[in-house]
């Protein structure tokens, strides 16, 4: 018996080999079950019927105990609906006979990746449950009525299975998860579409309205009633409905929420312990007060202010591209070059001594020189190109459809238009800078941090060359 499946095995390599490229397609898991023969498939599956039940068991229990996972899984969930679930997608991957029980199985696997993207399971807990699951069954079938090789056979056919449905699954998964990050970010447009200036006031009252009410509630209150929580005003409710969808995971937003809690559970529990004690000052909890209130105005203002600037999509000193943009703009043109087999090029820009424009004209006349470059930047340019603010005195610009010998002329050309403008600084007359300029072309490196690394190597080099050029990758 075992010959025989060895030479079903070698003889079906290159069905097995096609069957690797496309779980959507049925003719992948044909190539799999006719990969074995009925005998194999049969002991697969009475090993898996025997003892489905162990096998889910040691599927849940070493999911739940895990730390990511565990919160997912609740144990009630396990017991009424999931485990039977698992029994049933067990036994139906591994006992098809026919066509049309291939067809239906493909749609399962397909619903299966849906249900996991609507509850947010992570596709690679998916993936090490699969792995739980095939060293399981592997060492059944190696205790099974099997020889050693005849085991190996049928776990490699055990493993194919599960690393088609696998596929067919994240196939899925990913349709839907993208189906909703486009949907959110449809709202959170929507949202950020509101007027900005309104709300930030909106949301400033509001919460200057709570720290008031606080201070009021110390003197007027009756003695049992609780000073009002600041994440049940108005303030807080907005923060947690509406805030978290227009500044995403900004930093800020954590630490406004921190001071939120600390405001709840903390200053308001002592300021009314101090009230019953008879400490009607209570300065060191109302000090707290006040300056964690301050705290969340000042954060407001800054998440407000990140979003004004996302929202118009450019720098807000010198109106040019937003770097939070880079990544989609440059992925777009790697695409069109690879499909296209053209290329296309970035220039890194510094300029050249900023600092010391800075010690001797103050921030206002960097300010002042920062946006006067970047326009001369972006007169140079081609209305085809990308010119982006990269940081500090840093500037980036994307040539589109343009190969490193014309780029590097480009920047050439650029670094003498720098040369030549006049730079007016308030109180300080005219002033002349320069620049110094990396070039790097795109290679057809899918990853676009690799294509900018290697312009910020270069623009070291005009750097250390002796500043005021322009240097090639």
């Amino acid at each position: 018996m075992s010959s025989s499946l060895s030479a079903a095995a070698s003889s079906s390599g290159a069905a097995g080999q096609a069957c690797y490229l496309s779980a959507s397609n049925a003719q992948a898991w044909e190539a799999v079950y006719q990969s074995v023969d009925a005998y194999t498939r049969g002991q697969v599956a009475a090993v898996v019927a025997d003892s489905a039940k162990e096998l889910v068991d040691a599927f849940y229990s070493t999911l739940l105990s895990d730390a990511e996972a565990g919160p997912r899984l609740s144990h009630e969930i396990v017991s009424t609906r999931l485990h039977s679930g698992m029994k049933h997608w067990l036994k139906g991957l591994l006992c098809v006979r026919d066509q049309g029980d291939v067809a239906a199985l493909m749609a399962t696997q397909k619903k299966v990746g849906e249900v996991h993207a609507r509850v947010h399971i992570p596709i690679h807990l998916v993936m090490a449950g699969a792995r739980i699951l095939k060293n399981e069954i592997a060492q059944r079938l190696r205790a099974s009525d099997l020889d050693g090789d005849a085991a190996s056979v049928a776990t490699q056919y055990v493993c194919n299975l599960f690393d088609l449905a696998i596929e067919q699954m994240s196939r899925a998964f990913m349709r839907d998860i993208n189906r909703g990050a486009r949907n959110d970010e449809a709202y959170r447009l929507f949202a950020l579409g509101q007027n900005i200036s309104t709300e930030r006031e909106r949301q400033r009252a509001a919460l200057l309205e709570w720290s008031q009410a606080v201070l009021i509630g110390l003197h007027y209150r009756a003695p049992e009633q609780a000073l009002p929580r600041l994440a049940a005003s108005e303030f807080g409710l907005w923060l947690q409905h509406k805030g978290g969808v227009m500044f995403e995971s900004a930093p800020a937003l954590r630490q406004i929420t921190e001071a939120v809690c600390r405001l709840d559970d903390v200053v308001l529990p002592q300021l009314m312990q101090g009230e019953r004690e008879g400490q009607r000052s209570l300065p060191d909890q109302v000090r707290e007060l006040q300056e964690l209130v301050a705290r969340i105005k000042h954060l407001l203002n800054g998440l407000f202010d990140m979003v004004a600037e996302i929202e118009s999509g450019s720098d807000p000193l010198t109106n040019v591209l937003n770097r939070r943009f880079l990544p989609s703009v440059i992925g777009r043109e790697i695409s069109i070059s690879t499909r296209q087999n053209s290329r296309f090029s970035v220039l890194l820009l510094d300029i050249d001594h900023f600092k010391a424009i800075n010690d001797e004209h103050g921030h206002s006349g960097g300010d002042q020189v920062l946006r006067q470059f970047a326009e001369v930047v972006h007169q140079a340019c081609r209305s085809s190109d990308f010119v982006f603010r990269y940081g500090g005195e840093e500037f980036l610009v994307v040539l589109v459809d343009t190969a490193q010998d014309a780029a590097l002329a480009a920047a050439e050309k650029l670094g003498a238009e720098i040369r030549r403008h006049d730079f007016n600084i308030p109180e300080a007359g005219v002033k002349h800078i320069t620049a110094s300029i990396g070039v790097a072309t795109f290679d057809g490196h899918p990853d676009y941090a690799y294509l900018i690394d290697r312009a910020d190597k270069a623009l070291y080099r005009a750097k250390q060359a002796g500043r005021d050029r322009s240097v090639a990758a």
